[in-house]
């Protein structure tokens, strides 16, 4: 006997898993596994479950041997499509000119955003020769930003990480404009703190651009002195009085 189920989840491990136990069945009677809706998922930020449908067969237990052989058909097919994926990241060794490395950086910044399930548009500008600007607009601007700039941030950690060979720098309609000014008047207000207390002052994470402007705004302070510590994406300022 054939039943068919439809699950929701974030692999499709985890869907198997579910159906088997809807159905108490074991992962022997799994005859197929259909990816309907892919799962989407961010820096554990954005999470959306896929969709999968699973056909289990309660028939008697010498038919299940071609079941299960399909089953590790699926297996394979799905390592071979990882495989591919993690192919197409690595262009360190292809070589290309100013405009096919524009493009691929679009590429790969529309396929996270993809991933993501963000609608904006995706432009990139050429600053000089490793450094490059992808410009983010569209109805989902807010989102992509985040509390403070930080999903902002973590998007183009995630997109230096990809093409490790360039730096990129990624804004929303004028948002890092906006976000200096505000970064200007924090270093202001802790550097202020950390005359008056007399005691090191410890900033929240940052990534290398906004670290700079604290820098730059405390180190018009005679008085005071500014470090980093720690590791990005975690790295963090600490600004204390000089000895």
């Amino acid at each position: 006997m054939k039943n068919v189920i439809e699950i929701k989840a974030m692999s499709q491990e985890q869907a198997i898993t579910r159906a088997l136990k809807i159905m108490e069945a074991t992962p022997e009677q799994v005859v197929n596994v259909i990816e309907k809706q892919k799962s989407k998922s961010f820096l554990g930020i954005f999470n959306r479950e896929g969709v999968y449908e699973i056909e289990i067969d309660k028939t008697p237990k010498e038919k299940k041997e071609s079941k299960i052989e399909k089953i590790k058909d699926i297996e394979v097919t799905e390592k071979k499509k990882e495989h591919v994926k993690e192919q197409t990241i690595d262009i360190k060794e292809v070589k290309k000119d100013k405009k096919d490395i524009s493009e691929t950086i679009q590429k790969k910044a529309e396929e996270l955003l993809e991933n993501i399930g963000l609608v904006l548009k995706v432009e990139v500008d050429r600053l000089s020769d490793r450094n490059y600007l992808v410009n983010l607009y569209g109805e989902d601007n807010g989102i992509i930003i985040g509390k403070k700039g930080k999903t902002l941030n973590s998007f183009e950690y995630l997109l230096n990480s990809i093409m490790k060979d360039y730096r990129i720098e990624v804004d929303v309609e004028g948002f890092k404009a906006k976000r200096t000014e505000t970064l200007r008047e924090l270093g202001k207000k802790m550097a202020e703190k950390a005359l008056k207390s007399g005691k090191p002052v410890r900033l929240n994470p940052m990534p290398p651009r906004e670290r700079k402007i604290i820098h730059e705004v405390v180190n018009k302070y005679q008085e005071l002195d500014t470090y980093s510590e720690g590791r990005d994406p975690k790295r963090y300022i600490v600004i204390k009085r000089k000895k």
